[in-house]
């Protein structure tokens, strides 16, 4: 299936957003600080998406191969059990963003910059859910990203990146030996069809994470995925 690249999203850094996250206000002694660097981000800012459909040939016992390329899981393969379709994506902050946080020497400015590539990291998984649903109408989905949990290792990046087609020439966005993606405000997996709201978090007993999205359920894994009997 072909390549889908979203690489003119509108950006425009909401202060409101942004000042939330960094617990200041607008009364603050840096806001005309802050607001100059919004206004260079909202005049550079790119941020981009990118996915395609792809067909699940094989469905093994613990193994799914997806348009020739395997990806080794038992939950992911379990969540995919009436799934013939997934659509693998990257989004990014843009490159752009992260070239102009690298040239900042101040660390508060730098810190600020950080968050504002937060944002369009947002932004871009924002039109790349909108684009998803526009196009492909899939209704209720989940979500499962390489390296969330111990179960789909973070070394099936590389796996991901191949059936996505060279995501650094399409968008901007590397891997690294270490199978990390720079610019580092980006994301990667896969998106699909699903009768249950699965969420990695779900799965993850980790207690610090600023990027939760659900709690933690000890028994979700023995209720669903273990010794689950399914077919090949």
């Amino acid at each position: 299936m072909s390549l889908l690249v979203l690489d003119s999203i509108d950006f425009k850094v909401d202060v409101d957003k942004l000042l939330e996250k960094l617990h200041m206000d607008r009364d603050s002694d840096d806001i005309d600080d802050l607001l100059r660097l919004v206004e260079i981000a909202n005049e550079i800012g790119r941020p981009k998406a990118m996915y395609k459909e792809a067909i699940v040939e094989v469905k093994g016992k613990d193994y799914v191969v997806v348009d020739g390329v395997k990806f080794t899981s038992h939950i992911l393969r379990v969540n995919l059990d009436a799934v013939d379709r997934i659509f693998p994506y990257v989004c990014t902050c843009g490159s752009e963003l992260n070239q102009w946080a690298k040239s900042l020497d101040d660390f508060l400015e730098q810190y600020w910059v950080d968050k504002i590539m937060e944002l369009a990291l947002q932004r871009a998984v924002e039109a790349f859910e909108s684009h998803l649903e526009a196009n492909f109408k899939l209704g209720t989905t989940s979500n499962m990203n390489p390296g969330s949990l111990e179960d789909w290792p973070i070394s099936q990046q590389s796996e991901l990146f191949t059936l996505l087609d060279n995501p650094h020439e399409k968008i901007g966005v590397e891997l690294t030996d270490s199978y990390l993606m720079l610019p580092m405000k980006s994301v990667s997996g896969i998106r699909f069809s699903s009768d249950i709201d699965f969420i990695n978090c779900q799965l993850c007993p980790r207690e610090r994470c600023e990027n939760r999205r659900a709690g933690f359920d000890e028994h979700l894994y023995n209720k669903r995925y273990k010794g689950k009997n399914i077919s090949k």
